[in-house]
């Protein structure tokens, strides 16, 4: 029974020693991981961040199967030879030609770019936004319209777009990481691509489930700025043939403070209208004329949510209609 027990005991020790040597690293380990990480992060500030390689430096890279794969990711039939083209800067042209020549190669390559199919998609991309937002917001003037538009089809929102549905991976540029306008470029030229492949109501749908959801959270109001709130409310009250507006201070808290809050209602024919809230009674009554041209243009903040998707498929042919039918100016607006 005792030598049982020692063996046991020895059995254990041996089990702990081998544990012990498995887990052990050398003392030199620590200080030299955290030594080539401090010339890493030093290597990254002195290049303006971590260096990003293009999916085709790969050894895996098929450019086929990337092509394939982007089609059948986005749910959309595209002809080859025109999303290819879509893809293409001519930049990527432009340097593969240089850098055959430098090795006395002949240089024939048979590549499209994407600048006219660019040009193309952008237009009628434009036309198709316009037409979604002039049959959703039937009672907003042209000049909102044209706010929405032109944040819609911003650089900045159209490379959000591009980067979410993998341009980054399949464009072939001179430069990587790609510039703003690379994106944007390829990008139109995509729309493009799609509606020569699949025809324009395809097209038409992408844009809108792709760039038009970009409104999705955005306060519409925010992207346009009238110059004198106060004096438009009074020329559209005039041409509806009501009274012009009237304001009165409605209640005040802190006005001794530098916390001052002022309370301003709009009435017209002693109907009350809107109100506003400022720092100062000049702010408070802008900030009134606004709330009452929200009112007017039914885009307050309890306005219904923007329709997507489905919720689209019966106002197509009006949404087709509006494309190149504007809504009435500010000016002529009642």
């Amino acid at each position: 029974m005792r030598s049982g027990r020692v063996g046991t005991s020895l059995s254990g020790v041996t089990a702990v020693n081998a544990i012990s040597k498995r887990n052990f690293k050398a003392h030199w380990v620590a200080p030299t991981l955290r030594e080539l990480k401090r010339r890493k992060v030093i290597e990254e500030d002195r290049n303006g961040g971590q260096k990003i390689f293009h999916r085709s430096t790969f050894l895996e890279w098929n450019y086929d199967a990337e092509i394939f794969a982007f089609s059948n990711r986005l749910g959309e039939k595209f002809n080859d030879s025109s999303l290819r083209a879509a893809l293409t800067h001519k930049s990527y042209i432009e340097r593969e030609t240089a850098r055959l020549s430098d090795v006395g190669v002949e240089s024939n390559l048979q590549f499209q770019d994407n600048e006219a199919l660019a040009q193309k998609g952008g237009e009628i991309m434009s036309k198709f936004i316009n037409g979604y937002l002039r049959a959703v917001f039937t009672q907003v003037p042209e000049e909102l319209i044209r706010a929405m538009h032109d944040f819609l089809t911003s650089n900045s929102t159209l490379e959000t777009v591009a980067k979410h549905i993998g341009l980054g991976d399949l464009m072939l540029c001179a430069d990587f990481p790609c510039k703003t306008e690379t994106y944007v470029k390829s990008f139109k030229a995509v729309v493009a691509a799609l509606a020569e492949s699949s025809g324009e109501e395809q097209a038409r749908v992408f844009v809108q489930d792709l760039v038009v959801t970009q409104l999705y959270g955005q306060d519409v109001n925010e992207l346009w700025n009238p110059v004198d709130p106060v004096g438009n409310l009074t020329a559209i009250l005039k041409r509806e043939g009501k009274a012009e507006p009237e304001f009165r201070l409605i209640r005040q808290s802190g006005s001794s403070s530098i916390l001052a809050v002022y309370y301003v209602g709009v009435y017209s024919d002693k109907n009350f209208i809107s109100e506003g809230a400022g720092e100062s009674l000049e702010v408070a009554k802008e900030m009134a004329a606004r709330e009452a041209l929200k009112k007017l243009f039914h885009t307050e903040d309890s306005m219904r949510a923007l329709p997507f998707g489905r919720q689209l498929k019966n106002i197509q042919s009006k949404i087709a209609q509006l494309e190149n039918q504007p809504n009435v100016q500010l000016s002529e607006w009642i």
